[in-house]
């Protein structure tokens, strides 16, 4: 994410629905130039104590919110819901930064795997592009072959008609 592309808007505290919080508000950067980047991740999604919390805040008001629970069910502003689990997982927003427990080894494995999925995707949407062109190419075929399908009915029809014409001479013939 280019953080100088990022615009603060929005990063003020609001009023919310039953005063509850925002998870952005909850967030501390160690460092406030991180900031716009948070809040382009979570931005005003709140946080409920529970489900039923969560749904009075969600479809309550004139409104509607992201709304996540303690449990970590989320209600997206469509009205979807996912999330949650039985396990209950503790102290996953530590302080430290993520960058500060992975090893550079792990990230050069990684950003080799993201440069494979990369030319992996930039070749199936190569071969999509081609598909939907033969595609293309096809459906302005078809009312040619459609076309040429009737000829060649009223051409059997024809045929069939002379048939039985010639079959009806033989017989006024013998």
């Amino acid at each position: 994410m280019v953080l100088e592309k990022l615009s603060g808007n929005g990063i003020e505290p609001i009023q919310t629905p039953e005063d509850v919080p925002r998870l952005f508000d909850l967030i501390t950067p160690k460092d406030p130039r991180f900031a716009p980047a948070f809040f382009k991740g979570v931005g005003n999604t709140l946080v409920a104590n529970d489900m039923e919390q969560a749904n009075r805040i969600a479809f309550g008001g004139q409104r509607r919110w992201r709304v996540v629970t303690l449990a970590g069910q989320l209600i997206d502003t469509s009205g979807t819901m996912s999330g949650g689990g039985t396990k209950v997982m503790k102290g996953g927003m530590s302080s430290k930064l993520a960058a500060e427990a992975v090893g550079p080894d792990i990230i050069r494995r990684y950003e080799k795997d993201s440069e494979n999925i990369a030319q992996q995707l930039e070749e199936a949407l190569n071969e999509l592009r081609k598909t939907e062109g033969d595609a293309d190419a096809i459906s302005k075929k078809i009312p040619k072959v459609e076309m040429d399908i009737q000829k060649i009915e009223l051409d059997i029809q024809t045929s069939s008609k002379r048939i039985a014409e010639a079959e009806k001479r033989i017989q006024d013939l013998k």
